[in-house]
């Protein structure tokens, strides 16, 4: 892009609200133990003394399960990879003494093993060798087989599931852990790329209402337990709803809605090697409000809520997700964590949009709480590109010409609210298809000097 005075920049608001900004997602370190690694059985472990739950109190005795990664099993369907430059070690050298043909696999949370190995011949990936106790040795059961394999004339796909393992954490506790990696080679380049996955969960059923229902507690990813409120994620269903590799998820709150129902949720104890978890729910008999979220726009414009997601103010544990067609909440402070609206000239399900970092309110008991969104407005962050990973970079109008610029669009509301995403169909749940966002820059004479329409990536 030449060098030029920037005296005027025109987004259409529409287009621009497509950037997604992505945040990478936190890693704490973790370690694999240098100590055998196969965990106990559940009759096993530790039995812990919980005091007696409250009369009427629904309690959860949280069990440790491994998922196996098969076709139509649970899975945790969040994935991420990570890049590193391959270096020898002396686990990837005894690998060598035994398979021929093999790729490196990285994963910085497992220190001591963050380097594995994929043998691939020809188009099949065949094994996945993972140093479980990170003692630079190969023994017999760290070589896995793949749960799940494809091939093609061209490339070649294999899902892997770790043994259990313990993790020693950052703040010194002992994990309990299984993981996913699915891999795919591609014969001609030689490349292997692979992405990693949790693969254990912990699990109890009680009943409620009568009907059997278990409870799934998800870590957050590979940088934390189980139990972490608003990092964390949990299922409750009905026994007979758990089919399927993807159950739906909410994040761990302390105060949630089950069919039409709030409870009060406590973990008692903390699911460690010989340690267990008590998940206890007591029925919310506090009171409640009612909670009207609203978007506002030009005339003529409809606009109908979608599922909305509530964080405390006041108490950090609260997470609460509300439906579409829920308006009464228990009386608390909060803040719009994040709403998806629905809207159009007519029926108001032309288009949609998901907006997130909402204002804090509070819903007082027996009142109605309005919270009025839009009247969106456009900012755009500029900087030198050569600055742009730098923390203190500085934001300017003017640049010599020659340089090249980074532009950051943002789109906020009267409220405070991010505009984060902005789409042609209404199913915000799935995304639909991104509106591509536009841009034209002009100089201090309004002359057009570049334009373009952006891409996403």
């Amino acid at each position: 892009m030449k060098k030029f005075l920037i005296g005027f920049l025109i987004l259409a608001f529409a287009l621009v609200a497509t950037f997604l900004i992505m945040q990478s997602s936190r890693t704490q370190q973790q370690q694999v133990t240098q100590q055998p690694t196969v965990i106990e059985t559940e009759a096993g472990r530790e039995v812990t003394d919980f005091p007696e739950p409250p009369p009427g109190a629904i309690v959860f005795d949280m069990k440790y399960r491994s998922l196996s990664g098969g076709k139509g099993e649970l899975r945790y369907n969040s994935y991420g990879g990570y890049g590193g430059n391959s270096k020898e070690t002396p686990f990837l050298a005894n690998v060598k003494k035994k398979v021929k043909d093999f790729e490196t696999v990285y994963n910085p949370n497992f220190k001591g093993a963050e380097w594995s190995a994929v043998e691939v011949k020809g188009n099949e990936v065949v094994a996945f060798y993972f140093d479980r106790n990170a003692d630079g040795k190969v023994s017999d059961d760290e070589k896995i087989l793949p749960v799940q394999s494809e091939k093609t004339e061209t490339s070649g796909y294999g899902t892997f599931v770790t043994p259990d393992v313990v993790l020693n954490t950052e703040d010194g506790r002992q994990m309990p852990f299984s993981a996913l990696l699915e891999v795919r080679f591609d014969v001609e380049s030689g490349r292997l790329s692979n992405t990693w996955s949790p693969s254990s969960v912990l699990e109890g059923t009680a009943i409620i209402a009568g009907k059997p229902t278990k409870l799934i507690l998800y870590t957050d990813g590979f940088s934390g337990p189980y139990t972490q409120f608003g990092g964390s994620s949990y299922s409750l269903l009905g026994a007979d709803e758990l089919t399927g590799e993807d159950l739906p998820k909410q994040r761990l709150s302390s105060l949630f809605n089950y069919n039409g129902q709030y409870y009060r949720l406590k973990l008692r104890g903390t699911y460690e090697k010989d340690k267990s978890v008590q998940a206890v729910l007591e029925e919310y008999a506090g009171a409640t409000g009612e909670l009207a979220v609203k978007l506002t726009g030009n005339p003529g414009l409809t606009a109908r809520r979608r599922g909305a997601a509530l964080q405390g103010s006041n108490d950090s544990t609260i997470h609460l997700s509300i439906s579409d067609s829920q308006s009464v909440v228990p009386a608390e402070a909060y803040k719009l964590r994040s709403v998806y609206f629905n809207y159009g000239d007519e029926t108001g399900d032309q288009r949609g949009v998901h907006i997130t970092e909402g204002p804090e309110f509070k819903v007082e008991a027996g009142k109605t709480c309005n919270v009025e969104l839009g009247k969106p407005m456009l900012l755009v962050r500029a900087i030198d590109e050569k600055q742009r990973n730098q923390s203190n970079a500085r934001e300017q109008s003017v640049f010599p010409e020659g340089t090249e610029i980074h532009l950051s669009p943002k789109i906020t509301g009267k409220a405070g609210e991010f505009y984060r995403w902005f789409g042609k169909q209404p199913d915000i749940s799935r995304h639909g298809e991104d509106i591509e966002p536009t841009i034209r820059i002009v100089d201090s004479k309004g002359k057009e000097v570049a334009s373009a329409t952006m891409e996403y990536g």
